[in-house]
């Protein structure tokens, strides 16, 4: 299993980053490999589906994300999914208000099925999670949510 941490600072207030981000419409705007959803059920509250393709390194793979915890608490946002299909995966995302805007912090954990990948394949997937697409999601949600202001 595949686990990725990464933070950031964006400038623009709470409210606005965490429903930016929880809009299933805008998640290819930003989400590091994912493709246009094919199906949308939910509007990125808990109970939300939607059906679409994560693709890296020249492979897709159709996954659905099911929504299970959607809410603000305060001056913080909580978001969870869970991504079913090709591979099984994990991701928390924690929005909180600070310095006058949001320090954002996405985790994924991923399980990759042992009998879709070789080693070498499995291995340069994992290294892309772990360096690059957590990062590049959140530098994408901090150029739109800060050109919106």
């Amino acid at each position: 299993m595949a686990r990725a941490h990464q933070s950031l600072f964006i400038q623009a207030p709470i409210d606005d980053v965490f429903q930016f981000a929880k809009n299933p419409e805008n998640w290819t705007s930003f989400y590091n490999h994912l493709s246009k959803p094919e199906k949308i059920d939910g509007t990125g509250d808990a109970g939300t589906e939607v059906d679409t393709v994560f693709s890296i390194i020249g492979l897709r793979f159709p996954v659905a994300i099911n929504v299970i915890r959607c809410e603000r608490i305060g001056q913080e946002g909580f978001w969870e999914g869970i991504i079913t299909g090709s591979f099984i995966a994990h991701q928390k995302s924690h929005y909180r208000a600070m310095d006058g805007g949001t320090e954002v912090t996405f985790e994924l954990e991923i399980d990759l099925p042992d009998s879709a990948f070789d080693r070498f394949t499995e291995r340069l997937v994992y290294d892309r999670l772990e360096r690059t697409t957590l990062r590049h999601t959140l530098e994408n949600l901090k150029a739109a949510c800060e050109l919106e202001r």
